[in-house]
């Protein structure tokens, strides 16, 4: 087996390299999964909660990396354990390793026994009907293919993909990690449309413009950090010289709807349809806003494109 390159960054001293492959010879995948719960967690203790496992054999596991090394993987603190920059560093390569470990195992499995494995997605709100349509399209060529679904926004999808616990995530950009290695397939532009009741003036009519809309209160879909959405709308109206009753921002459609339906606001919500209906809300196009529509776009590590799980899913993809 080759050697492995450690970082200079809290190495005592200088393996030789019959050291070096030596010591990469033992290297074990289940002390490196104990540590990443351990950096993820923050405590030994959290991570022993997690893993179903007792804290020594997780203590013993780390102690035996940081002597096969030679390094000092942690920072033992009162607010826990923090990872030296020798840490990080394991932490990113673990990671990688550990799943590259799950992808060539789902692949041998595939080989003895069809098309199998767990393909796990994130997805926003918006993206759901298009992530469904795939999910069946797939199905259909691969029986026995399976998903495990994540939704949210799109911080905490790119914080899963950053983490590889899943594997690719569909999302509305912009990007709000750090595009290294991060390849994305770009898929529909969003709509963005004024939700209100049935029964209100408002809905009678064919579109809405921002003058109508500063003279209702309104309801905003908000990021958790990035320029979305929240701000081009809120551009929108301060280029045309208008101020919004903005009464609520939310991060979850139904939370929106449900605000709508008890009368407090209107919304202006994505969409990835022209023209939409749900009992009892109007779905009305704000022509001045399309400017600040988001588009939806698929986001993954270039390095397991040729994932056997993933690969299935970035082909249907890239063929729409």
């Amino acid at each position: 087996m080759r050697g492995v390159s450690v970082p200079n960054v809290g190495v005592k001293k200088e393996l030789s390299g019959s050291s070096v492959q030596e010591n990469s010879a033992m290297l074990k995948l289940k002390p490196l999964y104990y540590f990443k719960t351990v950096v993820e967690k923050g405590s030994i203790s959290a991570a022993s909660a997690v893993l179903f496992t007792a804290q020594p054999p997780i203590s013993k596991a780390l102690q035996q990396l940081e002597v096969q090394w030679d390094v000092v993987l942690f920072e033992r603190t009162s607010r826990g354990m923090i990872p030296t920059d020798a840490g990080r560093y394991l932490y990113q390569r673990a990671g990688d390793l550990l799943l590259q470990a799950q992808n060539i195992d789902s692949e041998m499995r595939a080989f003895s026994e069809g098309q199998r494995g767990v393909v796990r997605l994130g997805c926003v709100d918006m993206g759901i009907s298009l992530l469904a349509e795939a999910i069946a399209a797939l199905r259909l060529r691969y029986p026995n293919l399976q998903f495990s679904l994540y939704q949210g926004d799109p911080p905490w999808l790119e914080e899963l993909l950053e983490r590889r616990q899943v594997d690719a995530a569909l999302i509305h950009l912009p990007l709000t990690l750090n595009p290294h290695n991060i390849a994305s397939i770009p898929l529909n532009q969003l709509n963005v449309r004024a939700l209100c009741l049935a029964d209100t003036p408002l809905a009678a009519r064919p579109s809405v413009t921002l003058a109508q809309l500063a003279a209702q209160p309104l309801v905003l879909l908000r990021r958790k950090t990035g320029f979305g959405m929240y701000d081009r709308v809120m551009q929108c109206f301060t280029q045309a010289g208008l101020t919004p009753n903005i009464v609520a921002q939310a991060s979850d459609l139904p939370v929106m709807k449900q605000l709508v339906r008890q009368g407090v606001a209107v919304a202006l919500v994505p969409s990835l349809a022209e023209s939409e209906t749900e009992a009892g809300l109007v779905s009305l196009p704000v022509p001045e806003l399309q400017a600040a529509a988001d588009r939806l776009a698929l986001i993954y590590y270039q390095q397991h494109a040729e994932s056997a799980v993933l690969k299935p899913l970035l082909e249907y993809f890239f063929s729409r």
